[in-house]
C-alpha cells in the first residue's frame, strides 16, 4: 500500500514539473500584466536577442547566414510588437476623440503653472486676486496641455 502512494506522489510530482514542457507559449500569461505591458517586453526581448545575435556574428560566432536568419526572426517579432502597439495607441486616439483636452492654469504674470483655486503664483508670488475678473469669478488664463 505505501508501495503504491509513494509512486502515485511521484508521478504527481513529475507531472508537475513537466507540465510548462508540454504547455503552449502563447498560453503563458503573467497576472497583474496587461497587454501592452506584454508588449512592451516583447519588443525589448527582440532588441536585446538583435543586439546579441550582432554581437555574436562580430566575434566570429556565427556565420552570415545564422545570423541573417535570426535577425530577420528577431526583427520580424519586433515588428510585430510595434505593430500591435501602434494599433493599441490608435484605438486610445479613436476612443479619446471627442473629449475636451485637459486644461492647466497658468500665471498671467511669469507664465508658470497655477495650482487650482491659488490666490498667488508660486514661482513668482504676484496676486491672482482680481486678474482676469468676469463677473465678479475669477478667471485663470488657460492653455490646452
Amino acid at each position: 500500500m505505501t508501495l503504491l502512494v509513494g509512486i502515485l506522489m511521484m508521478l504527481v510530482a513529475a507531472a508537475f514539473v513537466a507540465a510548462p514542457f508540454f504547455r503552449d507559449a502563447g498560453d503563458l500569461t503573467l497576472n497583474g500584466v496587461t497587454s501592452r505591458d506584454q508588449l512592451q517586453h516583447q519588443k525589448q526581448e527582440a532588441y536585446a536577442a538583435i543586439k546579441e545575435a550582432e554581437f555574436d556574428h562580430r566575434m566570429g560566432k556565427l556565420s552570415d547566414a545564422d545570423f541573417a536568419m535570426l535577425r530577420e526572426k528577431y526583427t520580424a517579432r519586433a515588428v510585430a510588437a510595434m505593430a500591435a502597439l501602434e494599433a493599441q495607441n490608435a484605438q486610445q486616439r479613436q476612443a479619446s476623440v471627442g473629449k475636451p483636452p485637459a486644461s492647466v492654469a497658468f500665471c498671467p504674470t511669469c507664465g508658470r503653472r497655477v495650482p487650482p483655486r491659488a490666490n498667488f503664483c508660486p514661482a513668482c508670488g504676484s496676486s491672482l486676486k482680481g486678474v482676469g475678473m468676469k463677473n465678479g469669478k475669477q478667471k485663470v488664463t488657460y492653455r490646452p496641455v
